[in-house]
């Protein structure tokens, strides 16, 4: 054989197999942040999801053997579902999870985002997959969510990142009520409040002062206001956060900083963050809402625009009923025309869903075929909107011919004690409490099991454990059908809260 031609195939073959190993040695799948990843994550956060896309776009044409702008645009597809509750977006990218979940397998096991990203995919979609109410679906993306992020736990102990969703996760199966602990038994699934907030807390308290873990406490900083708010029932520990999330801003913090300022009674402040980004509340419909019902409150001329807005512009199904029903609200109380409320009250039965408390206590209110009172509907959204003074006023000035019926005589007694109990008054606030829960034990409404939460509470903050474990033990054995849920979530929080 012809030495040269020899050396010709050797040194062809020798090419080949150094272009192969070069070229898959140079697109390894890795999990690389940047400055560029960074922007996009900001900006994903304040729900800009154009401009985000076109990053994570660049991003994936750049360095193509980079799977994290794959997580990127997952976390995209979750909020933008979340916040705008678009069916047809879920269903059509629904099926994107399982070829990122593919992807992102080719990380090495060195990678500790290799765990995260799965335990995170997985989440997102439990969650988009419950909104829509697929609810055995996202059992299984919880327990497999919970599963990956554990086991990053037990190789990574100290990845920080991993303890935002597993703070989150231990939170929320913390909040199951007793009633529902099977489903969890079953999913594999174990957590408390105490263990998840204190994994949100810490990973506050590491990233501070840290640029590269800058999006990672802004969205911690968000999880925890919003599950203070919505289960635990916690007001000590919202004005822990107050500082910290009056620094932030986007359509997620100012829905923070407006919750944080209506349960602390400062809902003219609460107006002004919602007054001040027309942005946010282009971004995220909810807070047309929420300022409706702010504004609602303060009766003010324009607090119907917002409501009409929200119910027009929102796509979803969340907060459709109810929103109709306080535009009747709002015209009942205005000019009392009973005729103009029972027109606007009719269109709450064909829209919207009854998934939420609040969505069923608007469709109830249709059912029932009655007018609301309205000395006690005007100092229930004052109450509300943290207008105390003006709530205890419309109360005590109101006459005994005011109240007709068994039922509006036990929410007068338990508005007091509310009012009461904000104002400090707590003599007084407990003595309408009991009064409320001696008068309504047997009631379908949820005014005595809620004022058994509010003596838990009341008992809790001062310091006298074996009262407020009686009170908030006996929360689940009323016969109330309305709020009964949460009444008994943030009962149980208290339980928990107590124990440990």
């Amino acid at each position: 054989m012809n030495p040269l031609f020899l050396y010709n195939i050797l040194r062809q073959t020798l090419c080949i197999i150094l272009v192969f190993t070069f070229s898959n040695a140079g697109f390894t799948q890795n999990f690389t942040t940047s400055e560029d990843y960074d922007n996009a994550y900001s900006l994903l956060l304040d729900l800009k999801f154009s401009k985000s896309g076109e990053l994570i776009r660049n991003l994936k044409y750049s360095e193509p053997q980079n799977l994290a702008p794959l997580y990127l645009e997952d976390l995209s597809d979750f909020l933008y579902i979340v916040v705008t509750e678009d069916q047809e977006e879920f269903e059509a990218r629904k099926e994107l999870r399982s070829q990122r979940l593919k992807a992102l397998n080719r990380l090495p096991d060195s990678s500790p985002y290799k765990l995260l990203a799965e335990g995170e995919i997985h989440l997102h979609w439990a969650f988009s997959m419950m909104r829509f109410g697929e609810y055995f679906n996202g059992a299984m993306a919880i327990n497999k969510a919970f599963k990956a992020l554990e086991k990053n736990i037990e190789i990574y102990p100290d990845f920080l990142p991993t303890y935002k969703s597993m703070g989150l996760l231990h939170t929320l199966i913390g909040t199951v009520p007793d009633n529902y602990r099977w489903a969890t038994n079953l999913m594999g699934v174990d957590g408390t409040i105490e263990l998840g907030i204190g994994e949100m807390e810490m990973v506050i308290a590491q990233a501070e002062d840290k640029p590269e873990f800058k999006n990672l406490r802004k969205e911690t900083l968000f999880l925890l206001s919003f599950l203070h708010i919505n289960l635990l029932n916690d007001s000590k520990a919202l004005k822990r956060y107050q500082k910290e999330v009056e620094k932030e801003n986007g359509p997620l913090m100012d829905f923070a900083k407006a919750s944080l300022y209506k349960e602390n009674g400062q809902a003219n402040k609460a107006i002004d963050v919602l007054l001040a980004s027309s942005d946010s509340r282009n971004a995220f419909p909810y807070l047309n809402y929420l300022l409706g019902e702010l504004k609602l409150a303060k009766m003010d001329q324009d607090a119907s625009s917002y409501l009409i807005t929200y119910t027009q512009s929102f796509k979803g199904q969340s907060y459709i009923k109810s929103a109709r029903q306080k535009i009747a609200w709002y015209s009942l109380l205005s000019n009392g025309d009973e005729k103009m409320y029972s027109s606007l009250i009719s269109k709450v039965d064909n829209a919207g869903s009854t998934m939420l408390d609040e969505d069923k206590s608007a469709q109830k209110e249709f059912d029932s075929g009655e007018i609301p009172n309205r000395v006690l509907l005007k100092a229930r959204l004052q109450f509300d909107g943290g207008f105390y003074q003006e709530a205890l006023k419309s109360l005590i000035t109101s006459k005994t011919s005011d109240l007709t019926t068994s039922d509006e005589r036990l929410e007068f007694t338990y508005r007091l004690g509310r009012i009461h109990h904000e104002l400090d008054n707590r003599n007084e606030a407990i003595s309408y409490y009991d009064m409320t829960i001696k008068n309504g034990a047997e009631s379908k409404r949820y005014f005595a099991a809620n004022s058994s939460l509010m003596l838990g509470l009341i008992h809790e903050n001062s310091g006298n454990k074996k009262e407020a474990l009686k009170a908030f033990e006996s929360c689940s054995e009323f016969n109330n059908s309305e709020y009964r849920n949460s009444i008994n979530q943030k009962a149980k929080a208290g339980i928990l809260r107590l124990n440990n």
